[in-house]
């Protein structure tokens, strides 16, 4: 099942969650994460719950401040905090946007790892290299 941890109204995805959960749900992955926090927060209320599932993040390493804008403005569901707009701004070619994407998606991996079940890392673009950075590879 799909969960959205930054959601519009959190209410409604903790019901949705929950109904998810009554269907039989094995296993949720998340809308890609860059805001611990919120995930942090959402895991707090769906913890309450008497039955748990794994829970998959979804990391997609950005690839620039472009992509980063993008996905904060036009990807529903997604947020992109102004930390990570600003560390990205800060970039001043293609390259190093990417690399710093990779870096920002394996520091956010560290940081929510305690808390979730494993990583669903997209590949942006069809750059593998990415997300193998991601991971640290």
């Amino acid at each position: 099942m799909g969960a959205n941890p930054c959601a519009v109204d959190p209410d409604r995805e903790i019901e949705r969650f929950s109904r998810k959960l009554d269907a039989g749900a094995e296993f949720a992955i998340t809308q890609p994460v860059f805001d611990a926090e919120a995930l942090f927060g959402f895991l707090d209320k769906i913890g309450k719950f008497p039955k748990q599932i794994p829970i998959i993040a979804g990391v997609w390493p950005l690839t620039s401040f472009r992509n980063a804008e993008f996905m904060n403005n036009e990807v529903p569901g997604v947020v992109v905090p102004d930390s990570i707009l600003e560390r990205l701004k800060k970039c001043t070619d293609k390259e190093e946007g990417a690399r710093v994407g990779a870096e920002i998606a394996h520091e956010i991996m560290e940081t929510i790892s305690p808390r979730v079940n494993g990583f669903q890392v997209s590949a942006p673009f069809g750059r593998v290299d990415l997300a193998l950075a991601a991971l640290g590879k």
